[in-house]
């Protein structure tokens, strides 16, 4: 089972002197700017800013469904949502978003709040991305209901990747006003799905016992994990894939003592970094786990422009997106994690060198599994990965019949679960969420 996720009260931090006087300064500079880019939004936007406090936009902004019924609470949410709402209309709103982060820093507040996200900053230097959602059930009954479309034809395999678990024990304080929900979402839909028979995994089991700290594992950045800790998941989804297809895997070749590391020190910044600002969170590096056997493959995909995409050689030459390190016009990288196939929306490898599993695995995932299949065509012949948000009109079950895997695995996020902007086409419920 997993541990909670802690920490001090941010909001209980007593300024120095200093920060106070240097707080004082940012109020009376930051107030006019806000002033005057609110009053923008509210005239270009005004459509969109009324919906803002429609409940069922503010309710995200709740602790729990309960304190919807109450006056102070609801006009509380209601006016995060119409603040957030600004923020996304409103010009520079970056560069505000940068400067609100470094404000609220400056007071010595340890959670800082941007957009509809909740950035709550740990000891150890690393974010978390809290949550007040208070029900994924019908996310999770979508899963069940895809599950019983196929019958029992092909072997099936659900992952869930609760974001940023931290291997430490946190706790918090009594009277914080805000409750982060995510290990009550994972347990709601591991569940659910566990209840219909489906086999399982939860990545907050994942490293528990993996000795890396949670620096290792994940960026600091931003909210997904690091390449080191999609090896390491990478022999868990090897071992299911070894008992329920009764093929042995070839798990040697994902030892870490089978890879030369490439380290690009300073290079990425994140969702949060970009949000938080570089001052504020730093950069991160990004590491490429290359193989130093003998390897052969052909990668065709669709890139999310919808442009096809076909590369042949080692692992180094066609599975790997080296054009992910590039900076963007302004000098940052923002897409350093995408070396491992994050933007396609369809993608195949075809693992060419014999000394493989002839196996077909259809990987439905996010970003969170891009990189584990990767690693996994070092083991079998065919690796197909699926992101849904990018297939318009194509159907799951579709895929399924087009490719006949041996294999179906789904591996969806948290986030992949919230913004649900995909279509399994097995019946979709949002009324469950209400619950």
């Amino acid at each position: 089972m997993s541990q909670k996720k802690t920490a001090p009260n941010p909001n209980t931090s007593k300024g120095t002197k200093i920060q106070r006087i240097v707080a004082s300064v940012l109020t009376i500079a930051f107030i006019p700017l806000i002033f005057a880019f609110g009053i923008y939004g509210l005239v270009s936007n005004p459509a969109e800013l009324v919906d803002s406090l429609r409940y069922s936009h503010a309710r995200s902004y709740l602790a729990s469904d309960e304190e919807g019924t109450k006056f102070f609470p609801m006009l509380k949410a209601r006016i995060q949502s119409l603040e957030n709402t600004l923020g996304e209309t409103v010009p520079l709103s970056s560069e505000l978003g940068y400067l609100n982060a470094s404000f609220q820093y400056a007071l010595g507040k340890r959670m800082v709040t941007q957009g509809d996200q909740m950035l709550l900053s740990l000891p150890d230097g690393q974010i978390y991305n809290m949550t007040t959602r208070q029900s994924l059930a019908a996310e999770a009954e979508e899963v069940v209901g895809f599950y019983e479309q196929l019958d029992g034809s092909v072997p099936f395999l659900f992952a869930y990747i609760n974001p940023q678990f931290y291997t430490g024990s946190i706790e918090m304080p009594a009277g914080y006003d805000v409750i982060d929900t995510g290990d009550e979402l994972a347990d709601q839909v591991l569940g659910i799905v566990r209840d219909a028979g489906i086999p399982a995994l939860d990545s907050r089991d994942f490293f528990a016992d993996s000795g890396y700290t949670d620096n290792d594992l994940y960026l600091k950045t931003d909210m997904h994990w690091t390449t080191l800790a999609a090896l390491l998941a990478t022999r868990i989804y090897a071992e299911q894939i070894e008992q329920m297809t009764g093929v042995e895997l070839d798990t040697s070749k994902i030892d870490l003592d089978q890879f030369e590391t490439v380290v690009y020190p300073d290079l990425f910044l994140g969702e949060y970094g970009q949000q938080l600002g570089e001052c504020n969170t730093g950069l991160d590096d990004i590491t490429f786990y290359l193989p130093t056997y003998e390897t052969d493959f052909v990668r065709d995909s669709i890139e999310e422009d919808g442009t096809p995409e076909h590369a042949e050689g080692d692992f180094s030459e066609a599975v790997v997106k080296w054009d992910a390190l590039d900076n963007e016009p302004d000098g940052t990288n923002i897409r350093g994690y995408v070396g491992y196939g994050l933007v396609e929306g369809l993608e195949e490898i075809t693992n060419r060198t014999g000394d493989c599993a002839d196996l077909t695995l259809l990987i439905f995932r996010d970003s969170y599994t891009a990189p584990i299949g990767s690693f996994l065509s070092l083991m079998v012949k065919n690796v197909v990965m699926v992101d849904m948000r990018k297939m318009d009109g194509v159907s799951a079950m579709e895929l399924v019949e087009q490719y006949d895997p041996d294999m179906v695995i789904f591996s969806y996020s948290r986030q992949m679960f919230e913004d649900h902007r995909y279509d399994l086409g097995s019946g979709y419920d949002a009324s469950l969420d209400e619950v």
